[in-house]
């Protein structure tokens, strides 16, 4: 550190409590010296370049409003860089103020606990500083260094950072949220452009922000001030790259409890699938495990399953930071229970000691709505975000009822993705060729349903034998009634449904016609744009 300025002055904690009266355009001046003024002869000593302390006190009947004019003015003329006044001041007077502004003269109050005596202290300090500037920092990184070591949790680390910084302390995600923390002007966005450690000076404060290698998902450490110049963006610079370390250390402890949970709690819900439906009995080991998870058994349980409507657009950088702001939303909505990972979403249910009615369920997908809602809005425009819909299942009583309402709530959910993000569905609130639409949207039959239809998929016109097929088992085998369905002749439609049959290797009234009849609509679901229907293309009477 080479120089120290006003800004890095009054980011000293003697300076603590400190209100600058005027001046504020002269606090990026680098400091020189410091004196201790009673007189204006004193201010005849002080050299260009240096700071005056003015101990009002000690100037009995004689106004500190005249003092500061006075002072300020004849300071200025010595080249000096800052009035400090130390003491109980009175207002100061306007003139005072403007004269300082116009001299870009910083006029700071300093009000201590212990006055007479104080201005001395406060002279001497800075006197240490301006000439050995790397006791600013100095002595507080070599405090911190051992704190930051033992400390355990972030709140912790961060509560280091500020307090050796005399700032407030944040750590920031990749997507512009803060994780922990706080921050007062600085944006959050600003911390996340940085690709290395960075202190900048910003209208109305300082900004200092590292990115923290090693942490999964990636974290910026970042430090704001109101006051800091040089010595301070140094200091927080050095301090910041000591203290990512223990972040990332942090931050590897959290993955490691979270997955630890994680398999935890999935071992827990695979045991309770697994419990008989009709006697509901529960190993005992299945019990003390749900106990300390905070899961309830007994009672009225209403599943939930949340998922999200496309393809998953990320990897497990995306799935944990979902995860964590999933459960976030919905704890801030009062679902206050656990949430368990699965393939495709998370589950989770609530319990009652009596069946809830409807109204209770309508309010609890109120909020379950108002839940992904924030979470789906608060991730906009990420690189990582992922959209969510939920289904809700029917209520049912006992330990054996868990995995049906979840299994009710899957298919909710698949229709929820049918409408987009945000949407929640109740099973009881769907018709059932919802449901069934629902199902046969699912990426695992769509698989099938491709493999079963393989060989008319595969012919030259595998399009218009599909969408014949499809034709004539809605209209329940009818060549008639798929022909006038279709606008062909009906010719048409037997020679379609010959040719389906010798690819498919046999007579449809043998196969599984229903199993086909899915298959076909969720194949031609898959396909972008409607349907359609495909028309005379080689029509004819034959």
């Amino acid at each position: 550190m080479s120089v120290i300025t006003v800004r890095d002055l009054l980011n000293d904690p003697v300076f603590a409590g400190h209100t600058v009266l005027g001046g504020a355009a002269g606090l990026d001046q680098v400091v020189r010296g410091a004196a201790l003024v009673h007189t204006g002869e004193d201010l005849g000593r002080v050299p260009a370049g240096a700071v005056a302390v003015l101990d009002v006190g000690g100037h009995a009947g004689v106004s500190s409003q005249h003092l500061v004019e006075v002072f300020c003015r004849r300071l200025q003329g010595r080249g000096g860089r800052m009035l400090v006044v130390v003491g109980r001041l009175g207002a100061v007077s306007m003139s005072a103020v403007r004269l300082a502004d116009r001299f870009a003269m910083p006029v700071v109050a300093v009000e201590p606990a212990t006055v007479p005596g104080s201005a001395l202290a406060v002279a001497a300090r800075v006197l240490a500083l301006v000439h050995t500037p790397d006791l600013l920092y100095a002595r507080a990184l070599a405090a911190a260094a051992p704190r930051l070591a033992t400390a355990d949790t972030i709140g912790r680390i961060l509560s280091v950072v500020g307090a050796t910084l005399n700032g407030r302390a944040a750590l920031v995600g990749a997507d512009g949220r803060i994780v922990a923390g706080g921050l007062g002007r600085a944006r959050p966005a600003t911390v996340v452009r940085h690709p290395s450690v960075v202190a900048e000076r910003h209208a109305g404060h300082v900004l200092a922000a590292c990115p923290v290698s090693g942490a999964d998902p990636q974290v910026w450490l970042a430090c704001e001030a109101e006051h800091g110049g040089p010595a301070w963006q140094d200091a927080a610079r050095t301090i910041l790259m000591v203290a990512a370390p223990a972040v990332a250390a942090w931050s590897a402890r959290e993955l490691l409890a979270a997955e630890r949970d994680r398999a935890r709690l999935a071992g827990l819900l695979a045991e309770l699938l697994q419990v008989d439906q009709a006697s509901g009995r529960v190993p005992g080991h299945v019990v003390a495990r749900a106990a300390r998870a905070g899961v309830s058994l007994d009672g009225w349980h209403l599943g939930i399953h949340v998922t999200w409507p496309d393809t998953h657009p990320g990897g497990a950088g995306a799935y944990a930071e979902t995860t964590a702001s999933l459960r976030a939303a919905l704890a801030r909505e009062g679902f206050e229970v656990p949430i368990f990972d699965r393939a495709g979403g998370w589950s989770l249910w609530t319990t009652s000691h009596a069946r809830p009615p409807r109204s209770d369920i309508e309010r609890s997908m109120g909020r379950l709505r108002d839940g992904l809602a924030r979470h789906n809005a608060a991730g906009a425009g990420h690189a990582h975000h992922l959209p969510l819909v939920a289904g809700v299942g029917r209520p049912a009583a006992g330990p054996g009822a868990i995995a049906a309402t979840l299994a009710q709530a899957q298919q909710a959910a698949a229709a929820a993705a049918r409408t987009g993000p945000g949407a929640v569905e109740w099973i009881d609130g769907m018709g059932p060729e919802r449901l069934l639409a629902a199902w046969f949207a699912e990426p695992a039959f769509l698989e099938y349903a491709r493999r079963v239809l393989a060989p008319v998929l595969a012919a030259p016109d595998g399009s218009t034998l599909l969408a014949t097929l499809e034709g004539y088992l809605t209209c329940s085998s009818s060549p008639t009634d798929t022909a006038r369905r279709m606008n062909v002749h009906r010719n048409t439609v037997t020679q379609r449904v010959a040719a389906v049959e010798r690819l498919l290797g046999g007579p449809l009234a043998t196969m599984d016609r229903l199993m086909l009849h899915l298959a076909c609509r969720s194949v031609l679901a898959s396909r972008p744009g409607p349907p359609g229907r495909a028309g005379g293309a080689g029509g004819g009477q034959g």
